[in-house]
């Protein structure tokens, strides 16, 4: 690792598998065209040319064998060429530390297959880089997908999953997370701002975990959206949706149980919940979900009023959860969590008392 490559010709050999560079200014290419058995490239600058020529792309272009990939934008001329090496398994694009445009042209290209990826992470304000990668790829084996970027406008949304649909991930696909970053204050955020989301990834039938962070958002769930996503995806184990929490929920905590009955794997739990509807009886359901650690629950409603009620439920129907985790969006469940360490350390105490 070195924050030049002014001197890296001390290190260069054609046995080189590794290299990471944090900051250049100089062109890679002889870098990168000695070194012919480099498999893990990591660069984390931008780079730019007067005449238009991108090194960053041309020395991408120059390694055969790589592996994973980690660096600032490509150009199509990049793309087209790790389409065809068999031997990449991991791509990150990280726009972080980059000032560039980021332009990609429709239409204009059409990438062999990404035969064995099977990591894809892209970082970039422009929401169009990314639909254009994705509209001119395929992946076969992708099963990780990472996405961040601002708030995209409704247009945008629905092409990004379109092309997500159609990147023949569909039965490969184990974990989606996508990021929406939007720095408006809550008062400045739209709350009719809705986006329909759920629906675009039951393709992606095994799912095991899918991560919704968007901020300055509102993502319509419903006890039925909940029940057709978590019929979907019997082998979940972390669902997590977080919107902007300006909007009550229309999950209520019957349709939170009757969708958890799908899913026997889940693990983490992080929904929006509407805590004044009171709709299950502890006492009457058949059975407690077993597997569910970890819950977050988000509500518009503060403190929340039938907080003993609401214990009630998740303490004889999540027996492994202890404490609702604190929300970073919506609601008090200080409350809630006094009821639920009461009783489990009340439980686990007479559980020792008749074990003497």
């Amino acid at each position: 690792m070195t924050h030049s490559i002014k001197y890296m010709n001390l290190f260069q050999s054609r046995k080189l598998r590794y290299c990471s560079i944090l900051f250049a200014q100089e062109d890679m290419q002889p870098l990168v065209s000695r070194c012919a058995a480099l498999e893990h490239l990591n660069i984390q600058f931008d780079v730019s040319a007067p005449d238009g020529q991108s090194p960053l792309s041309n020395s991408v272009r120059l390694c055969k064998r790589l592996v994973s990939l980690s660096c600032p934008p490509l150009d199509w001329a990049a793309w087209t060429h790790l389409s065809n090496l068999p031997t990449l398994l991991s791509v990150q694009i990280d726009a972080k530390y980059s000032d560039s445009p980021w332009p990609l042209k429709r239409n204009t290209v059409k990438l062999s297959p990404f035969l064995n990826v099977t990591t894809l992470f892209i970082r970039i304000p422009s929401v169009a880089y990314i639909i254009a990668v994705m509209e001119h790829s395929q992946f076969p084996s992708l099963t990780k997908l990472n996405i961040r970027h601002e708030v995209p406008s409704s247009a945008e949304l629905e092409q990004l999953f379109r092309a997500l649909s159609h990147c023949k991930a569909c039965q490969t696909l184990k974990e989606i997370t996508i990021t929406f970053d939007d720095h408006q204050d809550n008062d400045d955020q739209d709350p009719d701002n809705f986006l329909t989301l759920i629906p675009h990834f039951l393709c992606f039938t095994q799912l095991e975990i899918l991560q919704l962070y968007f901020h300055g958002s509102h993502i319509y769930l419903g006890n039925d959206v909940l029940l057709q996503a978590m019929s979907t995806w019997p082998h979940v184990r972390i669902l997590e949706i977080q919107d902007s929490g300006l909007i009550p929920s229309h999950v209520t905590f019957r349709g939170l149980f009757t969708a958890l009955r799908q899913c026997p794997h889940l693990r983490v739990l992080r929904v929006p919940i509407n805590t004044v509807t009171i709709d299950v009886d502890p006492d009457t359901e058949p059975l407690p979900h077993t597997s569910l650690h970890r819950l977050e629950l988000e509500t518009t409603e503060s403190p929340i009023e039938s907080a003993e009620a609401v214990a009630r439920i998740i303490f004889t129907l999540l027996p492994r959860v202890a404490e609702v985790s604190p929300s970073t969006i919506g609601g008090d469940w200080d409350a809630v969590n006094f009821y639920l360490i009461s009783w489990r350390a009340a439980a686990r105490a007479a559980g020792a008392a008749s074990n003497d």
